[in-house]
Order: structure tokens, then C-alpha cells, then sequence
């Protein structure tokens, strides 16, 4: 994926500027889900893992 950022845009983030808190996923978990799909077997194929908070509103 390519971004270009404006000077405009990324003005914020070289002042310092950070965005608030996310509700993340602790990282032991999202560990054992990448041990998940490395352990499954030849042949199967995981096209796409989606890791996210319960919480989390954005994700149908």
C-alpha cells in the first residue's frame, strides 16, 4: 500500500501531535492467533486473519 502524506497532513505527527489510546488487543493473544494459523496443516490456506478487540465497532 502506498500513502503519500502532505506536509499538511503530517505536520501533526512532527509536532509531537499523537492520536488517542486505542483499544488494542493484548499481544500474547494475537501471538497465539498467529501460532494458530502457522499451525495448521499443508494445504490449508488462510487468506485472510483479522485480529481485533471485542470492542472493536468498526468490524461488522
Amino acid at each position: 500500500m502506498r500513502t503519500v502524506l502532505t506536509s499538511k497532513q503530517a505536520s501533526p505527527l512532527a509536532a509531537g501531535v499523537r492520536p488517542p489510546a486505542a483499544d488494542v488487543n493484548p499481544p500474547e493473544d494475537v501471538a497465539a492467533t498467529v501460532v494458530f494459523a502457522l499451525g495448521r496443516p499443508v494445504g490449508c490456506e488462510i487468506g485472510e486473519l483479522v485480529v481485533c478487540p471485542a470492542t472493536e465497532t468498526s468490524w461488522p
